[in-house]
């Protein structure tokens, strides 16, 4: 009966991050360094904040967009942060940052169109082009490179079936940030070539030294771009299922009009908390931040006496 099953579904292999995750649970001391989700709880009075609303009525559908609170202050939130001025039709809250992935996807792609993975990558790049119908082409980074892509190989892969790049800064797994001179290069390939760049940044806070730069802020690529990105990781709040995506109106209307076929609309709870978690004291997240930075520091320096191995 497997053949009952779409092929497209069929050649997608289980995750494996989520089997190891599995097998190590199997074991007490076992500290997981695969999974993207912190030891950190979400802010009892993010939490509070929430139960308080969900109590109060907040248990029901939102428009698909997301909440119009959370969406303004989203807006506000992205214009103090990196200076980037956004209409309400040009946002989108999604089932998390993987939310906004499908959708965006799904509303670019055309059945065999190809979409640019620079490797390594996040696992659900390729699964996600796929499922839309796309086809990932790869392209290497090299450990020499601190696995900054080089433009020039992005420009060799591009054929006339090239329909975007999936672009990850800072990257998982290898933490690179793309320097803001590899973004313009990459940027006017983008323009040159009519291709479509998803901009995944839900790493952008986690940069410990030097800026970390978008290649939405370059010319031509705010008509081009969708940027992704999570409460996740900033706000340690995995488990409540809330991201959110930016880019031109006519592009962020299609992401809508997807995700309300696949989830009708994010969690009104999750985005109460996600209201909550923009309003509450930042010194407290900025203080997890700084302890993942202690820690990076101390797995840096302890890779680096290791015989055979190599860290950048």
């Amino acid at each position: 009966m497997r053949d009952k099953i779409s092929r497209s579904v069929r050649n997608i292999e289980p995750a494996p991050i989520k089997e190891m995750s599995l097998r190590a649970a199997a074991y007490d001391g076992v500290i997981s360094l695969g999974i993207g989700d912190p030891d950190f709880v979400t802010p009892a009075e993010v939490c509070r904040s929430a139960l308080e609303d969900a109590v109060s009525g907040y248990t029901h559908y939102t428009p698909s967009r997301g909440d119009s609170d959370l969406v303004e202050a989203l807006i506000e939130h992205i214009k103090s942060t990196k200076q980037i001025t956004l209409k309400p039709e040009q946002l989108a809250v999604t089932h998390g940052g993987m939310g906004a992935l499908v959708a965006g996807l799904r509303a670019i792609l055309e059945p065999g169109e190809e979409v640019i993975i620079l490797e390594p990558y996040f696992p659900p790049y390729k699964a996600q082009v796929i499922l839309a119908g796309g086809r990932p082409k790869f392209v290497a980074t090299e450990f020499n490179d601190r696995f900054i892509v080089r433009p020039e190989k992005v420009a060799e892969s591009l054929t006339e079936k090239t329909k975007a790049i999936i672009i990850n800064s800072p990257t998982n797994p290898t933490g690179c940030i793309i320097p803001g001179d590899v973004l313009d290069e990459l940027a006017l390939l983008a323009t040159e070539n009519d291709l479509m760049v998803i901009s995944d940044e839900v790493y952008d806070n986690f940069v410990f030294k030097g800026p970390c730069e978008s290649i939405y802020t370059r010319p031509g690529m705010a008509e081009r771009t969708m940027v992704i990105n999570s409460f996740s990781k900033t706000f340690a709040m995995t488990g409540w299922r809330i991201g959110y995506c930016y880019g031109p109106e006519w592009l962020i209307e299609e992401v809508v009009k997807v995700a309300t076929y696949f989830t009708s609309c994010p969690s009104n709870v999750g985005q109460r908390a996600a209201l909550a978690a923009l309003k509450a004291d930042e010194k407290q997240f900025q203080a997890m931040i700084k302890e993942f930075e202690t820690r990076c520091h101390i797995v840096y320096t302890r890779l680096k006496e290791i015989p055979g191995i190599r860290v950048h």
